[in-house]
């Protein structure tokens, strides 16, 4: 073989054979996107039929794409294997191999030409529906009909479906059990995948007005929550601010109008750009992917495909301007920039419609649990805790930011309320939050061990006080270009640069123009400064820059 599966891969195909010798259902194989699926089917059909040479095996799947990586990797295990291609979108129909890779859309009325199968490997099980005149069910149900013992294997980075919870529970279900799961966690520590910094705009739709169907929003009220022209300049005006080192970005959008309107935009702000949606013309959608994928077309803009199946793993930005309460669905499209590349650190992901903090950072995705009435689908409010700083989205019950170091203990102030605005504001969260004018600001170096250091502004607001963490310190990314442009706010020049001593930064605070209200916002159990206002009040207010910040006394200065 010219290709050596990973130890995770191997440890895949050995539970996939144990499984068997022990229990006679239908498993299933959990493996992230990134993760190499099509090498574990591979190296599977390759175990099998050197060990059993009278097996014959069937693959399936709904995607072009991923029928010619599922073949390749059959071919680059063993390229004297005896296997085909069943798809007519490939021009070719063959069906007598001991193993055939078919697509169900080309097959699923004709499962007698394929005779008998004594295995089936299902690629993206996550989509099989289990209602029984599905293509696949219909397809299974005539292979069952030449050999009642035909066993499925489903293979899927996510395996619940929004209506019905986890693929192996409840009725009507295909799939029995769990074969094996491999984390994201085991990947990123491995450095197999690309790492996600997976970050909640301050920019959210307003979607107080989307209603839901089966479970998930409606299209057609998401696209016209989304599709605003205000909300599409304000987002990408955060876009090509806080990515502008990044070279490949895939966005999703809510309908093909939105999609038109976010291209438009950016070949106006000088991108080059396409939108891609299930009516764009399959010649036209293959032209745009491999101009994408080579560099040459920077922004490709997506309408409800390349969730599956797409393999790009140059793409540095995914940009969400449209919302699902699908958990599957999240994780596919955040799977889309999980793949490492040459020069790739990680891939930055930048919401504007509430799904991170709906779902959670994606290394902690829940399923979706069902109630006994009517399958109705329960989740707790909070997933996540999101880093009033950074916008990092961490796993609740974090005590301090990954990124920027924050800790997440509660400040001890008095709460007070906040009235939740029900005008479609664009550029503000739905929540606007509060105006306190401000009476004096100060400034202090933040340091946590381990941590990059961070400039802590405290603003003082008659009996409360409210703080934020500016990360001018960091290196070039998310946090340093808020940083960036927090400071840039304030009319001072230079920028102080990342390696720059943070007391640079606080010998010339005082010198920063000071706003005279601030707009703060209560997020979960933090309070967060999300605006600021520097026009002056008829009478204009005294500040005073109180505290010396390099003070070594008792003062909150934590180093």
């Amino acid at each position: 073989m010219s290709i050596q599966p990973r130890d995770y891969q191997d440890r895949a195909i050995e539970a996939l054979i144990r499984y068997f010798d022990h229990k006679s259902g239908n498993p299933l194989v959990i493996a992230p996107t990134g993760s190499g699926k099509s090498v574990i089917i591979g190296a599977l059909c390759h175990r099998i039929l050197t060990t059993w040479p009278e097996q014959r095996l069937m693959i399936l799947s709904h995607v072009k794409e991923l029928l010619e990586q599922n073949f390749g990797k059959i071919k680059a295990f063993w390229p004297e294997a005896s296997a085909g291609l069943y798809c007519a979108g490939l021009g070719e129909k063959r069906s007598r191999d001991p193993i055939t890779v078919a697509s169900i859309q080309s097959v699923y009325r004709k499962p007698h030409i394929f005779g008998w199968r004594d295995l089936l490997l299902i690629d993206e099980a996550h989509l099989l529906s289990p209602e029984s005149d599905s293509m696949y069910q219909a397809f299974i149900a005539g292979l069952k009909e030449i050999n009642p013992r035909l066993k499925v294997i489903g293979f899927t980075a996510t395996a619940y479906r929004l209506k019905t919870g986890m693929l192996h529970e409840g009725p009507n279900r295909l799939f029995t059990d769990i074969a094996i799961e491999i984390t994201l966690d085991e990947l990123l520590q491995a450095g197999h995948i690309a790492p996600l910094v997976s970050k909640s705009s301050v920019i959210q739709a307003d979607l107080s007005t989307v209603g839901d169907v089966a479970g998930e929003y409606n299209s057609r009220d998401m696209e016209a929550a989304m599709d605003k022209e205000a909300l599409t300049k304000a987002a990408l005006d955060e876009v090509f601010t806080l990515a502008a080192d990044r070279k490949s970005w895939l966005l999703f959008t809510a309908g093909v109008n939105h999609a038109a309107h976010v291209e438009e935009e950016l070949i106006r702000r000088g991108k080059t750009a396409k939108a891609v949606t299930g009516n764009t013309p399959e010649d036209e959608r293959e032209a745009a992917h491999q101009a994408f994928k080579t560099g040459e077309l920077e922004c490709l803009v997506s309408v409800g495909i390349h969730t599956t199946g797409f393999d790009a793993p140059n793409i540095d930005l995914i940009v969400m301007l449209v919302g699902t309460k699908s958990p599957g669905r999240y994780m596919q499209i955040m799977g889309r920039g999980m793949r490492n590349a040459p020069g790739k650190e990680n891939c930055l992901v930048l919401d504007y419609a509430g799904n991170i903090e709906y779902h959670g950072p994606v290394t902690h995705v829940r399923p979706p649990r069902q109630s006994a009435q009517r399958g109705k689908q329960e989740r707790n409010e909070r997933t996540c805790l999101i880093c009033p700083a950074c916008r990092m989205a961490s796993p609740l019950g974090a005590r301090e930011c990954a990124e920027c170091g924050l800790n997440f203990d509660p400040p001890e102030r008095v709460k007070h309320g906040t009235t939740a605005s029900t005008a479609a504001v664009m550029g503000m969260p739905t929540d606007p939050g509060d105006w306190h004018d401000v009476k004096a600001v100060r400034y202090f170096k933040h340091e946590k061990e381990g941590k990059t250091l961070t400039l802590r502004v405290e603003y003082e607001c008659g009996m409360e006080t409210f703080k934020e963490w500016v990360c001018l310190a960091h290196p070039p990314g998310f946090a340093k270009s808020k940083a960036d442009e927090w400071w840039r706010r304030r009319g001072l020049s230079p920028i102080p640069a990342a390696w720059e001593p943070l007391a640079y930064a606080l010998d010339m605070c005082e010198l920063l123009k000071k706003p005279y209200r601030i707009r703060v916002k209560r997020d979960e159990k933090f309070w967060r400064v999300v605006g600021y206002d520097f026009t002056p009040p008829p009478i204009e207010s005294e500040f005073v820059v109180v505290g010396e910040p390099w003070d070594f006394g008792d003062a909150d200065i934590p180093f």
